[in-house]
C-alpha cells in the first residue's frame, strides 16, 4: 500500500486526501494547528503540529515509509513549502507540490501591489488617518499593530462561540472583528464596506475563488492593496488538486 503525507490546511489538500483514500492509499493529513475544528475525511489520519524543521519533516518521511509528500498548504505558508522542498532532497522522497493560481486584475480593479504584510504597515504609517478593512482571514492583523491612527477592521468567519487562530498581538485598541456566520455574498460584503466606511481593502493575493470581496471591492471602487505571494522553493507546482491526482494516477499506470 502507497503512503502519502499531505501538508494541508486547504480544500485542495482534503480533496487530495479523500481521493488517494479512495484509490487505496493510506493518507496522513498534517496540520500545523490553526485550523481549530478540521474537516477529515474519513479513512484518513490526522497528524497536528509541526515536525522540527525539514530535516525533523525527512526524518518523519523516512520513519513512516513515507511515498510520496504533498505540500497542498496555503499560498502563504512560505516556511512549510520550503521545509517540504529541503525534506525531500534530505530524504530522497517524492515532492507534489500544488498551488492554486494568483488573482489577476481585471477591468474595474483598483490594486496596488505590496510587497509583504510589512511593507503595507510602514506604507500605512505615512498616510493620514483611513478606515482600513483586513481581509486576511484573520490573520495577519498584528501587522498593523503599531499603525494606531488608522481604523481597522478584520472580518473573519464563524460565530461568537468559534474560537479565532489569531496572532497574541492582534488585539489593540484600533481594531475591531466582524465576524460573519456564513460565507458572505457580493451584496453583503458591499454593505460590510459601507457601513464601516472603508477606505481601504489589504488581501493577500491567495487565488483560488476570489468569493464576493473582490467583487464588492470593484463595484465600489474601492482601492485594494494586494499582498504579493513569498518566493517559494523551485518546484514547478500543478495548479489544481485534479492535476495532481492525475499526475499520481499517471505515474501508477505506468509502473
Amino acid at each position: 500500500m502507497k503512503h502519502a503525507l499531505v501538508l494541508g490546511g486547504t480544500a485542495e489538500a482534503r480533496e487530495i486526501s479523500q481521493s488517494l483514500v479512495g484509490q487505496g492509499w493510506a493518507v496522513t493529513l498534517a496540520l500545523k494547528g490553526l485550523t481549530k475544528y478540521p474537516r477529515i475525511p474519513p479513512g484518513v489520519a490526522l497528524r497536528s503540529g509541526g515536525f522540527g524543521g525539514d530535516k525533523g519533516l525527512a526524518a518523519y518521511l523516512r520513519d513512516t515509509r513515507i511515498d510520496t509528500l504533498i505540500d497542498a498548504t496555503h499560498p502563504f505558508a512560505a516556511a512549510m513549502s520550503w521545509n517540504a522542498y529541503r525534506a525531500s532532497q534530505i530524504s530522497g522522497v517524492r515532492l507534489i507540490c500544488v498551488q492554486r493560481p494568483p488573482w489577476h486584475r481585471t477591468p474595474g480593479d483598483r490594486w496596488q501591489n505590496i510587497e509583504s504584510l510589512p511593507k503595507a504597515a510602514r506604507c500605512l504609517k505615512s498616510l493620514s488617518s483611513k478606515s482600513i478593512l483586513l481581509a486576511l482571514g484573520g490573520q495577519g492583523a498584528h501587522c498593523f499593530r503599531a499603525c494606531c491612527h488608522h481604523r481597522f477592521q478584520a472580518r473573519v468567519l464563524g460565530d461568537s462561540k468559534t474560537p479565532l487562530a489569531l496572532h497574541p498581538a492582534s488585539r489593540w485598541r484600533g481594531l475591531s472583528l466582524a465576524r460573519m456566520t456564513r460565507h458572505p455574498s457580493i451584496a453583503d460584503e458591499m454593505r460590510g464596506i459601507q457601513d464601516f466606511k472603508a477606505d481601504l481593502m489589504i488581501v493577500r493575493n491567495a487565488g483560488g475563488d476570489a468569493g464576493a470581496k473582490l467583487e464588492a471591492a470593484r463595484r465600489l471602487r474601492l482601492p485594494v492593496w494586494m499582498i504579493q505571494r513569498p518566493t517559494m522553493p523551485p518546484v514547478q507546482p500543478y495548479l489544481s488538486s485534479s492535476a495532481a491526482l492525475g499526475a499520481l494516477a499517471h505515474d501508477r499506470a505506468s509502473l
